[in-house]
């Protein structure tokens, strides 16, 4: 697994937090609100692994919803320490936000200059392959917004 992949998982705990602060659901429906969340890869094995775990620790809850049309399903709910915790990560993600908004900001002026001094690094970055070890790239679009974000 690539550094970037074991991010992304590690933010996998808080975004399910706030999924189930928004309202309790199953592990499949879940997997489905990550994906409209922008989360298009998600393994469903990982979900539940670590809906798991936040069980054991106290955050979520859940319980057995038989239906007439198929299977039971476990469904999730926070609770209020789970609540508490996705206060916690709104902090330390907001934190976050500010470093990243200043690294990618320094990163449009890092470009910015090169491509006004001829340098011959990338103007933008560029595309690699989601198999590699390397995160995908940023959108070149992504650069204009923190140019219009700058002004």
């Amino acid at each position: 697994m690539n550094p970037y992949e074991v991010e992304r998982r590690t933010l996998l705990t808080p975004v399910l937090l706030l999924l189930l602060a928004e309202r309790g659901g199953h592990g499949y429906e879940l997997v489905r609100r990550l994906v409209d969340m922008g989360w298009p890869d998600a393994e469903s094995a990982h979900v539940y692994r670590v809906l798991r775990g936040l069980e054991t620790c106290g955050a979520v809850t859940s319980h057995w919803d038989a239906s007439d049309h198929g299977p039971a399903r476990r469904v999730y709910a926070v609770t209020h320490q789970g609540a508490m915790e996705l206060a916690l990560w709104f902090v330390r993600l907001g934190e976050l936000h500010g470093i990243l908004h200043v690294f990618l900001e320094r990163y449009v002026q890092l470009t910015d200059a090169a491509a006004g001094a001829g340098d011959d690094r990338p103007s933008a970055p560029l595309s690699t392959d989601r198999a590699s070890t390397e995160p995908p790239s940023v959108d070149p679009s992504s650069t204009v917004h923190m140019r219009r974000i700058r002004k």
